[in-house]
């Protein structure tokens, strides 16, 4: 099962990377696969270490996926990181292997990195996702990906999604699909 999160990694100067990431998940480890152009890949390969946070807040999900803001953390127990702030629960793993594809698609394709779960805990209830914060959650998935995909695709996608949003979504789901359509319109236009 493929659960999305927010991964957090360091960088060689100790700063934070926020990354919204689909992991397999699993009771002791986890499969994080990044793309291997990605600060999230290089940061793994060099130090070996994660948290796997859990959050239903999708604005945070959204800005993690689309953009390189920092958000409230605190440390890590048992490895070099940070947890989210406002996680609902988290896994803080170390990583064992790193599998590149092969052979290796343009851009380098996504690499799997095997890790072993080391910590974890629960911050808050995961209150769930209505239809709505599922709607928020693709749209990031697709607007993450705007660049790649033809942009009749990603308008399209984002106005099959727009409904959902408008009908169940609350303020922050609204304003979490405002930025989505604004980093898409700043990449393709409207």
């Amino acid at each position: 099962m493929i659960v999305e999160t927010v991964v957090t990694t360091l960088d060689e100067d100790g700063q934070v990377n926020f990354a919204a990431m689909g992991v397999v998940w699993g009771e002791e480890r986890l499969v994080i696969r990044p793309y291997v152009a990605t600060r999230t890949f290089r940061n793994l390969v060099r130090t070996r270490e994660a948290v796997v946070n859990v959050t239903d807040d999708v604005l945070t999900f959204a800005k993690s996926a689309l953009s390189r803001e920092r958000f409230p953390a605190r440390p890590a127990a048992r490895v070099r990181g940070v947890i989210l702030a406002d996680a609902c629960h988290w896994r803080e793993v170390a990583v064992e292997d790193v599998a590149l594809p092969e052979p290796r698609p343009p851009g380098g394709g996504r690499a799997d990195v095997a890790t072993r779960v080391v910590a974890g805990a629960v911050g808050r209830p995961f209150a769930g996702l209505c239809r709505a914060k599922h709607a928020v959650v693709e749209a990031s998935i697709l607007a993450s990906r705007a660049r790649r995909l033809p942009r009749d695709e990603v308008l399209e996608g984002l106005h099959r999604l727009d409904p959902l949003v408008d009908k169940t979504g609350g303020p922050a789901e609204r304003e979490a699909m405002a930025y989505i359509r604004a980093h898409v319109a700043r990449l393709v236009g409207d």
